[in-house]
């Protein structure tokens, strides 16, 4: 059982209790379920392919965590970034590993001057969580997946 899918199964038995108790937050097991499921679709409908890398610039807190188990829901690999690093360093490591999408906090999104195309920002998960919530709300997998064949071209698979 991944930590995802336990996640799940504990917000199905103590949806109601607190899982996480930030100082200005309390956050439930079916609130913290339904974040990390709406962030794991959005970071799938940015770049869909499986195993591509998503980077995390940011201070610790309950949005970290929503994006270490979002990156794992949607078959990602996570690249963690320290928000107390260099800029020069940072790109370095950006260039480097290639991700195709940056999580930051607002320290994180300072460090990080690239196209605002590429990035999701903390102050954007209650407004990914309302658009997510609910009973229609898709997965990871639902959305297209791109397979390069040989030749360089890229085929759509459903």
């Amino acid at each position: 059982m991944s930590p995802v899918q336990y996640l799940n199964s504990i917000a199905e038995a103590f949806g109601e209790h607190i899982a996480l108790d930030d100082a200005d937050v309390a956050v439930s097991y079916s609130e913290l379920a339904v974040a990390v499921q709406a962030m794991s679709v959005a970071l799938a409908n940015m770049d869909p392919t499986p195993g591509s890398t998503v980077a995390i610039c940011a201070d610790y807190g309950h949005e970290y965590l929503v994006s270490v188990l979002a990156v794992q829901a949607a078959g990602k690999k996570l690249l963690p970034l320290s928000p107390h690093a260099g800029t020069d360093e940072l790109a370095a490591v950006i260039n480097a590993a290639l991700p195709t999408t940056i999580i930051v906090d607002a320290r994180g999104s300072a460090l990080i001057p690239c196209d605002e195309d590429f990035k999701i920002h903390f102050s954007q998960f209650p407004g990914l969580v309302m658009t997510y919530r609910g009973e229609d709300m898709p997965t990871p997998e639902s959305f297209e997946t791109f397979d390069i064949p040989r030749s360089g071209q890229p085929d759509a698979q459903a």
